[in-house]
């Protein structure tokens, strides 16, 4: 985890409340190169702190974790399930299905509004997937 919170911190990703088990983690040669997780909010699933090390992004690696992390979403579920995301790049998870919201996300996402300050809000984009 300590790698993780470390590249996450770098790349400037959300790293609140991380939890291992949440994440998919990408290595090459026993070093993370990648990493994505489902944070599970009170009636609510987020994908979010998506991250490729620079040297690696442009490989298919954030594709990759994205597959895995929305296959594990779906594993074991048998009812119809919305995934909420947070982007600067809406286009990158428009090609699995995600639309941009037109309404709020569910209250439990919404976080607190410091978090946000000094975030460049251009372009940024909430999205969602149902399954």
């Amino acid at each position: 985890m300590e790698n993780i919170f470390s590249i996450a911190r770098r790349y400037d990703l959300d790293s609140n409340d991380m939890k291992a088990e949440d994440f998919i983690v990408a290595e090459e040669r026993g070093s993370i190169i990648g990493f994505g997780r489902l944070w599970e909010h009170d009636g609510a699933i987020e994908l979010g702190t998506i991250g490729v090390v620079e040297e690696h992004r442009g490989k298919g690696v954030a594709k990759e974790i994205v597959k895995g992390l929305l296959d594990r979403a779906v594993k074991g579920r048998h009812m119809p399930l919305t995934i909420y995301l947070t982007t600067l790049i809406p286009s990158f998870f428009e090609r699995f299905g995600f639309k941009a919201l037109t309404t709020p996300p569910p209250q439990s996402m919404i976080r607190k509004k410091g978090w946000c300050d000094g975030c460049s809000k251009t372009g940024c984009t909430v999205m969602k997937l149902s399954i």
